[in-house]
């Protein structure tokens, strides 16, 4: 269940927040935060983790926690100040 939302609101954020004949654009620059997530990711959390111990697991926890609770505002935000870049068709 929770992988269905995750692409659900994946493809919302990607594809419903960019300007109307840059799709693709955005959705590569999207989709590279994957890339970079899992060459970076294994180094930048394990470290600290295995350094700090119980208190590393309880920061790592309250970062995915308000990195959870501040999307839907982050989109909402966008949304709201997104500039349509699209020019209407010659007559």
């Amino acid at each position: 269940m929770a992988t269905s939302v995750r692409w659900a609101r994946y493809w919302e954020i990607s594809f419903g927040l960019a300007p109307d004949g840059r799709h693709g654009q955005y959705q590569g620059f999207f989709g590279s935060g994957v890339s970079v997530a899992r060459m970076a990711g294994p180094v930048l959390l394990t470290s600290p983790l295995l350094v700090g111990g119980t208190p590393g697991w309880l920061v790592l926890g309250g970062l995915f926690l308000v990195a959870a609770l501040a999307t839907g505002p982050a989109v909402r935000w966008a949304r709201r100040t997104r500039q349509d870049t699209a020019s209407p068709l010659p007559r």
